[in-house]
């Protein structure tokens, strides 16, 4: 029996330092662009998880988002936007890309890229679209945190000149949020 107390009370401590630090590490994007490693730290990521109700052309559904903070003055700001069924959290698996929002015949569970590009005063659009050239796949979802890798062929939108951003070695972490009440 006191071998089983002993026992019982190691795993209750590693499963509480596990806890600990992962909270300690926070969220964190990292991808490399064109060759160059960009990184952001829990403080200038921004993370929400918001239900959004079905429309004539949109599936209902909850949008986990990881963003660059708008405070955070960089050249380059991703966006992740996790589709998910109504009212559910991600899950581990690989997910298709997608444009924007969800067509009601589209892909459950989903992803959305999007990044902005300053140049001067003047900004730049690049966004994932159905059929996107990369993959992403969350790893693990644990304690209410969220973590994956990916790489994406971003095209630039609004533009005909065919722009394409490479991102690769892409690695995430956030927190899932408690969905947001209108």
């Amino acid at each position: 029996m006191k071998h089983l107390l002993k026992a019982a009370f190691t795993l209750m401590a590693v499963v509480l330092c596990t806890a600990a630090f992962a909270q300690s590490t926070g969220a964190y994007l990292k991808y490399d662009l064109n060759g160059k490693t960009i990184s952001h730290k829990n403080a200038e990521l921004n993370a929400y998880n918001k239900f959004e109700p079905e429309t004539e052309d949109e599936k209902a559904g909850n949008d986990h988002v990881l963003y660059v903070s708008y405070e955070v003055k960089v050249p380059y700001k991703l966006d992740i936007i996790i589709h998910t069924p109504p009212h559910a959290a991600p899950v581990v698996g690989k997910l298709p890309y997608v444009q924007t929002v969800v067509p009601k015949n589209g892909p459950c569970p989903s992803v959305h890229f999007s990044m902005t590009k300053t140049v001067g005063e003047e900004f730049e659009f690049y966004g994932s679209e159905d059929a996107t050239a990369g993959n992403f796949e969350i790893t693990k979802v644990a304690a209410g945190w969220v973590e994956g890798k990916f790489d994406i062929e971003l095209p630039r939108q609004y533009s005909t000149n065919g722009e394409v951003l490479h991102i690769t070695n892409g690695t995430f972490r956030f927190k899932i949020d408690k969905e947001m009440k209108d």
